[in-house]
C-alpha cells in the first residue's frame, strides 16, 4: 500500500513537471508564483514574477501591476498598475485587456472603484476595444461571460459612431510587440 502511495505521488509529481503552464507546475515561476498569490503571500508571489518580467511574460505583467493597483507584495502605485496592465493587454493578456476596459469604462467595477481618481478619463471607445480584444482572448468561462455581459451593457451606452470606430480599431490591432501567448492552466 504504501509503495502504492509513493508511486502515485511520485507520478503526479512528474506529471506537474512535465505539463508545463498548468496551475500545478512545479517548473514554470509564473505558476509557483500564482499559488503563493492564491495564499496571500504576495511578497513571496513577486519573487517569482520579477525576473519574468525582464523577459516579458505578459501573465506576470498583469500579476505585478495588480500588486501594485492592491498594495500587496509592491507598494500601491496605480501608475505603475496602468503601465504594466497597457504593455501586458498590448501582448494580448487577456484580464490586462479586461482591467483596462473596466478602467476606461468607469463602470461599476471592483477595479474601478479602486481607481476612480487613477487619471484616466472615461473613454467608451477605449473600454470598448479592450473589452471586444478580451472578448477574443478570453478563456474561460468566467472570462467569456462577462465579455458577452459588459459588451452588451457599453453598447447600449454609445452611439453608432463610437462603436464603428472601436470596431475599426479592433480590426486594425495587433498584439505589441508580439502575442504573449498567456497561459491557459487548466
Amino acid at each position: 500500500m504504501i509503495k502504492r502511495i509513493a508511486l502515485l505521488i511520485a507520478i503526479m509529481f512528474l506529471n506537474a513537471c512535465f505539463m508545463p503552464k498548468t496551475y500545478y507546475s512545479t517548473t514554470d515561476n509564473y505558476t509557483v508564483g500564482l499559488r503563493w498569490f492564491d495564499r496571500g503571500a504576495f511578497e513571496k508571489a513577486a519573487q517569482y514574477w520579477d525576473p519574468l518580467l525582464e523577459k516579458e511574460d505578459c501573465d506576470a505583467e498583469y500579476r505585478v501591476g495588480l500588486l501594485y493597483f492592491i498594495g500587496q507584495g509592491k507598494p500601491q502605485n496605480n501608475e505603475k498598475a496602468i503601465d504594466l496592465w497597457r504593455k501586458a493587454a498590448n501582448g494580448n493578456q487577456q484580464r490586462a485587456q479586461w482591467a483596462l476596459g473596466d478602467l476606461y469604462h468607469q463602470n461599476d467595477s471592483a477595479i474601478y472603484h479602486r481607481c476612480a481618481k487613477c487619471g484616466l478619463e472615461k473613454d467608451l471607445v477605449q473600454a470598448y476595444v479592450w473589452y471586444r480584444l478580451f472578448e477574443k482572448s478570453a478563456k474561460y468561462n468566467n472570462e467569456k461571460e462577462y465579455a458577452k455581459q459588459i459588451l452588451t451593457k457599453i453598447t447600449s451606452e454609445m452611439n453608432a459612431d463610437q462603436i464603428k470606430q472601436g470596431d475599426d480599431l479592433v480590426a486594425k490591432w495587433l498584439p505589441t510587440p508580439k502575442d504573449c501567448g498567456a497561459r491557459s492552466l487548466w
